[in-house]
């Protein structure tokens, strides 16, 4: 059971500071890409520039990319977008892979448990010999089974949490390319307006 307990108490504190650091990268990302959108808007690229060097984030670190290397080819600068994507996408999965781990070791660790107790119950139905009766034979059976049920009972819930958790990823990292694509069309609008004036 200790061991049930500890890697339960360790899952849960996964799971806070997971859904603290989502909400918080989805605060982020929403207040980055509003005001990055309107210094690029009106002219300010360097003013743009400072506010992602100035966060030092992966987030901001994609943000940056777009401005400094606007002048590349499209797929070129998707590429580099991409590559810094993923530590964005690192980020939001830190710690995802140690919660699945406890998730599936908890039930074998009830199990492992309840093989233990029924051992020690016919070890000590061994010992009695003749004198063993149905509620000490009971007594060792019933306290086996309490591990497995301890595994369970954290584990299943546990699970659905980590779906959610999965679930809520995936939707930054869609909302996070999709507001990466429109900073670049952005972008390139900026540039086509440049362009424009210095032609005239």
């Amino acid at each position: 059971m200790i061991p049930i307990i500890a890697l339960s108490v360790v899952a849960l504190s996964i799971i806070l500071t997971k859904f603290w650091e989502l909400w918080r990268f989805r605060a982020q990302l929403s207040r980055l890409s509003e005001s990055l959108s309107a210094l690029v808007q009106d002219g300010n690229l360097s003013g743009a520039l400072h506010v992602c060097r100035s966060r030092n984030t992966s987030l901001s670190r994609v943000f940056e990319a777009a401005i400094v290397h606007r002048s590349q080819e499209p797929a070129e600068l998707t590429r580099r977008l991409e590559r810094l994507g993923g530590d964005v996408v690192a980020n939001l999965e830190s710690y995802m892979g140690a919660l699945a781990t406890i998730i599936g070791v908890e039930p074998m660790l009830g199990f492992l448990g309840t093989i233990i107790g029924l051992i020690k119950a016919f070890m000590n139905w061994e010992t009695v010999g003749e004198g063993i009766t149905i509620s000490m034979l009971a007594g060792g059976i019933y306290e086996a089974m309490i591990t497995t049920a301890a595994g369970l009972i954290i584990a299943i819930p546990y699970y659905l949490v980590y779906n959610h958790l999965i679930t809520r990823v995936r939707d930054l990292t869609r909302l996070t390319e999709e507001r990466t694509e429109e900073f670049v069309d952005l972008l390139g609008e900026v540039k086509t307006r440049e362009l424009a004036r210095h032609a005239l």
